[in-house]
């Protein structure tokens, strides 16, 4: 058996693992979203998806993105929680690093309010999508899915898995041939190979975090306009 083929069964199964793990920790209660509240219930019988529907969508028509899939980031990074703060200092709907703020000019106390806030993590995103230089072949799922994992990671870890990715073979445009890179970057053995420049991360929970964007997206193509 050579080497890519080697990569391929060894990152296969680690993405079934990973998977597992992600199933355990969601019956768990940890990482799984809560059932709907009431103000969700209420505001989704309404016809919308948030109470920031229209600034989702002034912003995505200013910037050039489907207002849908600024919400599914919102859904899974904050559920709509404006004073959402994480343990490593995001904060907001977009749960935006204050590091991020600070390269866009904005002050950090402003980062709780929803429109300052989602601004920033919509020119965050498409900054991560003009520096990828995606092939004129790539496909648009392909595009969100990796600007989704740099979104989360940081563009460095992805960086480094489609390096991976080109140095075994693989399309680094391609989630599909991409992503078991991304889950061996999430190893330490893969932590001192010559394409990884940026050490290990946390592969599970960026895995995860595309599919479930992408899930809730779809969702949301499916109910709303």
């Amino acid at each position: 058996m050579n080497l890519k083929k080697i990569v391929s069964v060894f990152a296969l199964l680690l993405i079934l693992e990973l998977t597992f793990m992600g199933c355990l920790t969601s019956r768990s209660g940890l990482t799984a979203a809560a059932a709907p509240t009431a103000l969700e219930i209420q505001i989704a019988s309404q016809g919308q998806i948030s109470p920031y529907d229209p600034i989702m969508r002034q912003v995505a028509k200013e910037e050039g993105m489907d207002w849908r899939l600024i919400a599914a980031i919102a859904y899974q990074e904050s559920r709509f929680d404006p004073n959402a703060r994480s343990h490593r200092g995001a904060q907001g709907l977009m749960q935006v690093m204050k590091s991020v703020a600070q390269d866009f000019g904005i002050p950090e106390n402003q980062l709780t309010d929803p429109k300052t806030n989602i601004q920033t993590a919509v020119k965050l995103f498409k900054q991560i999508e003009n520096s990828l230089r995606f092939g004129q072949n790539t496909s648009d799922e392909d595009r969100i899915r990796i600007v989704l994992a740099c979104y989360n990671a940081g563009i460095g870890h992805i960086y480094d898995a489609r390096r991976l990715a080109v140095k075994h073979g693989a399309n680094h445009n391609s989630w599909e041939q991409l992503s078991p890179y991304v889950a061996l970057k999430g190893t330490d053995q893969w932590a001192h190979d010559e394409a990884v420049r940026h050490g290990t991360f946390n592969s599970t929970e960026t895995l995860q975090f595309v599919d479930k964007v992408m899930a809730q997206y779809a969702k949301y193509c499916k109910n709303y306009q």
